[in-house]
């Protein structure tokens, strides 16, 4: 019975001893300036370790929220995101600070990286390596990616980010544009001649002047011609020998290059 009570007395003293222990442990952040909390999170993204930096700038916000550095610890998070390729989750701290800060004085770089994030998304395998046609996958995100590059363009013109973003409108902007001339000979082939005509001329008024209006010419000249619109199919046929003189049409509608 004795050894029962010693058994039962040291095991009590034992919680008793890890609950003090407990009590005990001290919180290291505790006390931590906005600056060494900051230094400390950059630090852990330094060292790609993702999941604590986001604790440390979290801690950031909820004790000094709004603060020069809990904003500046957004932005590095968003970068940290894209450079580590998490592009969803780079889109999503833009999309943060952007609502949170709209006239901050870098929502330019939010609009920017964002850009980057949906330009670079989802891209094919290897695409960039066997130089694959970006413009025969879903262009969704190159169109958001067109936006923000058309905001900073239109909005930031003294920011050092809009030389570049010009830069990208116009790769964008063809993209888009060869997107649509591929959707239109998909249609020509399969013989929707309706659908294929709609998406040329959609082409053709939404990218005018695009390197793809030549190919959305000869695509609505064929179009026309199978819907039996001889009228509209002799108009395409004159306007593409018109702006491109290695072509040349015959009443027949057949173009000849």
């Amino acid at each position: 019975m004795k050894i029962f009570y010693l058994s039962l007395i040291c095991i009590l003293f034992g919680l008793t001893g890890c609950a003090f222990l407990d009590k005990a442990k001290v919180n290291p952040y505790d006390g931590m300036t906005e600056v060494e909390l900051y230094n400390e999170g950059s630090a852990f993204l330094g060292n790609a370790d993702i999941p604590q930096a986001i604790i440390m700038f979290e801690m950031l916000e909820a004790r000094y929220p709004f603060s020069t550095y809990a904003q500046q610890s957004i932005l590095d998070l968003a970068y940290a995101y894209y450079d580590f390729g998490q592009k969803d989750d780079a889109i999503a701290e833009c999309d943060r600070f952007i609502d949170l800060y709209p006239n901050h004085q870098r929502i330019d770089y939010a609009y920017y990286l964002r850009a980057l994030s949906n330009l670079e998304k989802e891209q094919p395998f290897f695409q960039e390596f066997l130089g694959q046609d970006v413009s025969k996958y879903d262009v969704t995100r190159l169109k958001k990616a067109y936006n923000d590059f058309l905001l900073i363009s239109n909005r930031f013109k003294g920011s050092k980010y809009a030389n570049d973003a010009e830069n990208r409108l116009v790769f964008l902007r063809n993209s888009m544009a060869n997107h649509e001339v591929y959707i239109a000979k998909y249609y020509l082939k399969r013989g929707a001649f309706i659908a294929s005509s709609e998406r040329a001329k959609y082409m053709l008024e939404t990218y005018p002047g695009a390197p793809a209006s030549k190919d959305a010419l000869i695509v609505l000249v064929e179009s026309y011609n199978k819907l039996g619109s001889r009228n509209l199919a002799l108009e395409t046929a004159k306007v593409l020998a018109a702006n491109f003189s290695n072509y040349s049409y015959i009443l027949s509608m057949k173009i000849a290059s």
